[in-house]
């Protein structure tokens, strides 16, 4: 089953929260901590790695905190997957360039359909931006006042 890690789910959450903030506004990691429930180390390692990709800026100091770097349009889904967890695969195989481990490589007959499978879900994740998901909030925001 392919699923998106709790990691990913949390700097999603984050980078969701930023975006809902002007410029110059900082978010911190007992913010979001206190806001969602999430464990405040954790979420402070996710946005060092988010930080270290300069998706996402980090002012040190007493008043410090961490705002967008990048426009939302300029930030995918396998973007910050790969930041958070590494590469989504659909089998481990796949990305390890000709280094399988796997038993049955010499006689494999599904490596060239896994290959095209990877290949379609890193086109749909690389084209969910966090814009797109910013405009579903919005959007689903809207409907619960109707």
């Amino acid at each position: 089953m392919i699923r998106l890690s709790k990691k990913v789910e949390y700097a999603l959450i984050a980078l969701l929260h930023m975006s809902e903030k002007r410029a110059s506004e900082l978010t911190t990691t007992r913010e979001l901590s206190q806001e969602y429930q999430i464990p405040q180390e954790l979420m402070g390692k996710i946005l060092q790695r988010l930080a270290k990709q300069r998706i996402i800026r980090s002012v040190q100091g007493i008043k410090g905190g961490y705002s967008l770097e990048k426009p939302l349009e300029a930030v995918n889904l396998n973007q910050i997957a790969q930041v958070v967890d590494g590469p989504l695969q659909v089998v481990t195989c796949i990305s390890l360039k000709g280094k399988s481990t796997c038993t049955q490589t010499g006689d494999c007959r599904i490596k060239n359909p896994m290959e095209v499978i990877q290949q379609k879900l890193n086109n749909f994740f690389n084209g969910i931006t966090l814009k797109d998901l910013r405009n579903e909030l919005n959007y689903e925001s809207e409907s619960l006042e109707l």
